[in-house]
């Protein structure tokens, strides 16, 4: 959030929740320019849009040809902020309190807002190239874990499909440093597949060479999930071959292509997230054990295993056929 959002949601706060003296602002002029911060699509997670929602609930009582269109936006807003952090709060439980009230008296109807639940992407999805394609994620909130858990997280840019045997081999060749465990194997050495057979040191010693890092696991499941808690990349929908590769056979099966899944993008146009392989993060164990943790399913798993809350643990010098990773930067 800029500075002058921040002031502004602080002028808010500090008259009509605190009761200061402040320097009165142009309140029309205020309430405008945070209507344009908080529908922007970044920012529709963001539940500090509350002191939108209260400025316009005082506006419409100020300014009475507007008192409906400005309640029903003191609603919206308010609203979005119950559903988004599930916290009471008497300036805000009250103010929805005199609002439903209006609204009954004057017979009118109010539709929900769910933009919490449906906003899942910048209008525009950003992608730059840095040693391989990479998308944005913008700064916000999203819902993380098994338990939708609320999280915020700044933005940053990650790597729009796993590292590739392409890749990995230019690194190796560029550095003199060792082969993938498996580099042999055919059904592993597509050049456009994820590389696998590498360890957590091997995907952080790739990183740093290109100027990156690993993912943390909340980065991983952001850039997956967009900010509505989805199962999956691409939504609620069962997995199919058009969407990714998985439940394969484990002594026979191989992993695809980055680019053979045309329906399974996130919301910000990242790709394979789910099945081909699992990926490192920089997430380490809560339990204290040496192991961290790896996301998204693989090739020869069953569809449960590919939601995007779905974590699994693996030590660090692990290097099996089925885990591969991808990179971040800061944007």
């Amino acid at each position: 959030m800029d500075d002058q959002i921040r002031a502004l949601n602080e002028y808010v706060y500090m008259k009509y929740v605190d009761g200061a003296r402040v320097e009165d602002l142009d309140e029309p002029a205020v309430c405008a320019q945070l209507q344009e911060h908080y529908n922007r699509p970044e920012n529709a997670a963001d539940t500090e849009c509350v002191y939108l929602g209260i400025l316009c609930f005082e506006l419409g009582y100020e300014i009475e040809e507007r008192q409906e269109e400005l309640f029903r936006q003191a609603k919206r807003w308010l609203d979005r902020h119950k559903t988004g952090t599930g916290e009471a709060w008497d300036a805000v439980d009250d103010r929805l309190l005199d609002l439903d009230e209006y609204f009954e008296q004057h017979g009118l109807e109010v539709e929900p807002d769910n933009a919490l639940a449906s906003a899942v992407a910048p209008v525009v999805v950003e992608e730059i190239e840095d040693h391989g394609r990479m998308m944005l994620v913008p700064a916000g909130a999203f819902l993380f874990g098994a338990e939708n858990d609320r999280v915020t997280l700044p933005p940053y840019y990650i790597d729009k499909f796993p590292v590739t045997n392409r890749e990995y081999e230019a690194f190796c060749r560029a550095t003199g440093y060792r082969f993938p465990k498996y580099w042999s194997e055919d059904r592993f050495r597509n050049p456009d597949a994820p590389v696998v057979g590498v360890s957590l040191s091997d995907a952080q010693k790739f990183a740093r060479w290109v100027g990156k890092q690993l993912p943390s696991e909340e980065q991983w499941e952001k850039a997956c999930r967009g900010v509505d808690g989805r199962l999956f990349p691409w939504g609620d929908d069962a997995a199919t071959a058009e969407h990714a590769c998985f439940g394969r056979d484990a002594a026979k099966g191989a992993t695809d292509p980055v680019e053979s899944h045309p329906l399974g993008f996130s919301p910000y146009g990242v790709g394979e997230m789910a099945g081909n392989v699992w990926e490192w993060t920089g997430t380490e164990s809560e339990e204290g054990d040496s192991a961290n943790v790896i996301k998204g399913g693989c090739y020869n798993d069953p569809p449960e295993l590919l939601r995007g809350a779905v974590r699994l643990e693996a030590a660090p010098k692990d290097k099996f056929e089925n885990i591969g990773f991808r990179c971040v930067k800061s944007a």
